[in-house]
């Protein structure tokens, strides 16, 4: 007979998700149970919005990735709660995300203000030029802007900035080489 060790055996065959306690329904979401995590979404989606959106303003796209975000994390972290209350713990996950949201919103922007202060690209005074390059860094995908950011704007050392990003620095050099090359094409074949 094989072993059926690891695998989620029901007690109660009968019993369904919708039975669960909040405290079931989060150990459930700990083993993958789909119908438990859509469950544990319907029943806290609406409190964790309305406090997303009290901790954030009233962007509306922000708010409803920083719920999709808080129930991922939760979804994640299934596996440690220890119990108590579900709606604090699913805050508390909230409250991380928001802070999170906002540290990164902050850095980007700091970003793209010192790239409006850099001098013109090509070395002469063209503003349509100049106005292009914090656009065409936003742009970028996520890899390549976090190496360029990191390289051409904060000045840091190439095994600096590739321990901050974990990975070999020559895959940061690449990353910096595509991004310059991509913003080279976006504002006109400026070197």
């Amino acid at each position: 007979m094989k072993s059926e060790r690891g695998k989620l055996i029901r007690l109660h065959p009968e019993a369904r998700v919708e039975d669960l306690t909040d405290e079931g329904l989060v150990a459930a979401c700990a083993t993958g149970d789909r119908a438990a995590r859509s469950l544990l979404f319907e029943r806290y989606v609406d409190a964790v919005y309305r406090f997303v959106r009290r901790m954030r303003g009233s962007d509306p796209a922000s708010v409803d990735d920083l719920v999709q975000l808080t129930f991922l994390g939760a979804y994640r972290a299934a596996e440690q709660f220890r119990g108590g209350n579900v709606r604090g713990w699913l805050y508390g996950i909230a409250s991380n995300q928001v802070k999170l949201y906002a540290r990164t919103e902050i850095r980007r922007k700091r970003a793209l203000e010192a790239v409006a202060q850099l001098p013109p690209v090509t070395g002469t005074a063209d503003p349509m030029l100049a106005a292009k390059l914090p656009d065409a860094i936003a742009a970028l995908p996520h890899d390549l802007r976090a190496a360029l950011v990191l390289i051409d704007l904060e000045g840091e050392k190439g095994i600096d900035a590739a321990a901050a990003l974990g990975i070999p620095p020559g895959t940061l050099w690449r990353r910096v080489f595509e991004a310059r090359q991509k913003l080279r094409a976006v504002i006109g074949g400026a070197s």
